[in-house]
């Protein structure tokens, strides 16, 4: 297994999800036992265990906040590490609404692969959001969204 392959099936499989809104696409893509950890205050941020949990909780989190705005862009910042079992990477996300500023702000990602009785699949994945993401976000959206 390639994680570095690996990772971006499942950012393809992410960005066609996103699209036409089938989940289920991307449940070959984790564990039965995948743990989802985003370093944000609730709503967007906790911690969900299980397959079921976390892409239930990516659905929210795209709900509440990417599908607010008429444009996304999300950008891989410098160069991914890989290692035998995960890919980690730095990102930067852009959000664009007509008559607001945009929304800006990032963070890291890892994606922890399990290579014994289900190889391939992720098996933790972690978002670690740049220090002060939280209230950048709370904010934009009170002031634009309400």
């Amino acid at each position: 297994m390639n994680p570095a392959q690996r990772f971006l099936a499942y950012s393809a499989a992410f960005e066609e999800t996103y699209v036409d809104d089938d989940w289920s696409r991307l449940e070959e893509f984790f564990t039965e036992e995948a743990v989802y950890a985003v370093s944000l205050g609730p709503p967007l941020g906790g911690r969900w265990t299980g397959r079921r949990a976390g892409l239930d909780h990516l659905r929210e989190s795209v709900d509440q906040l990417d599908r607010r705005f008429d444009e996304r862009k999300i950008e891989v910042v410098g160069t991914p590490s890989v290692g035998e079992d995960y890919v980690s990477f730095d990102w930067r996300g852009t959000y664009k609404m007509a008559g607001c500023a945009d929304l800006v702000f990032g963070g890291s990602e890892r994606a922890t692969f399990d290579v014994g009785s289900d190889p391939g699949r992720i098996r933790l994945l972690e978002d670690e959001m740049e220090e002060g993401s939280d209230p950048v976000i709370r904010e934009w959206l009170e002031k634009f969204v309400g």
